[in-house]
């Protein structure tokens, strides 16, 4: 029990790592179906040369992976309350 808040750690690193890259790769996955989504809009918006629409899809992708990386942090709090959050002595 006692090693399960340290390998934990690692493991929701990874998580954290995935569901950014889910998000970020679903334009491999709707190109292969034509699925109608975010990926398959930013790539009619690339081939359109729509600008604004590329610039707001890369926003909303770092986002999505800062907000991720965020939740992923504190998470490392509730897990292993050793860890620090917040610089300090």
């Amino acid at each position: 029990m006692h090693a399960l808040k340290n390998t934990m750690l690692p493991v929701i690193t990874v998580g954290g790592v995935q569901i950014g890259t889910m998000v970020a790769y679903t334009i491999l996955t709707e190109t292969v179906f034509q699925w109608p989504g975010m990926g398959f809009l930013f790539l009619e918006a690339v081939n359109r040369v729509d600008t604004p629409l590329i610039v707001a899809y890369l926003i909303v992708v770092g986002a999505i992976f800062v907000i991720t990386n965020t939740i992923v942090d504190l998470i490392y709090g509730l897990v292993n309350p050793t860890v620090k959050l917040f610089g300090g002595k």
